[in-house]
């Protein structure tokens, strides 16, 4: 099994390589999917990553424009993305997490600084959704830590 190290370096820099085109139209199927397969009529709130374009993440934006059309009651907390910002401790229904890879167990490989599995870990009662790539698959698995959160989705594109 690789190191997470080493699969965060080559899925990351696979993501930086994609075309802007492609990020798009990932984003939007991946939206179109999470629409579909989470159940948005019991969430009260929800916690949604903000994209970075820079980083080739899969963007939040249409999933976040359709559920504040759909469900204008649902409170949407869209945070900054530094690493030294304080981890919310109100409770979120659900939570829309990034995700550099993933594994068949939904085990999540992120960026390394610990922030969403702190943050995880403080929210047992929230959804945890990842939004990925299907190519970012670890087929051999990602390596789980004590501290690592499982999520509940990994909605794929």
């Amino acid at each position: 099994m690789r190191s997470k190290e080493e699969l965060r370096a080559e899925l990351l820099r696979r993501r930086r390589a994609l075309p802007r085109d492609e990020v798009e139209a990932a984003s939007r199927a991946i939206a179109a999917r999470a629409l579909a397969e989470v159940d948005w009529a019991g969430v009260r709130s929800l916690h949604v990553y903000e994209t970075v374009p820079a980083w080739g993440e899969v963007d939040t934006a249409p999933l976040v424009s359709v559920v504040q059309a759909e469900w204008p009651a649902i409170a949407v907390v869209r945070p900054g993305v530094e690493r030294d910002q304080p981890v919310p401790t109100e409770p979120f229904d659900a939570i829309v997490v990034p995700v550099v890879g993933f594994d068949r167990d939904r085990n999540r490989l992120g960026l390394g600084g610990g922030w969403y599995d702190r943050f995880l870990a403080g929210q047992p009662q929230a959804q945890k959704i990842g939004l990925a790539y299907a190519w970012a698959l670890v087929e051999d698995g990602i390596p789980v830590e004590p501290h690592d959160v499982r999520l509940d989705f990994v909605i794929v594109g």
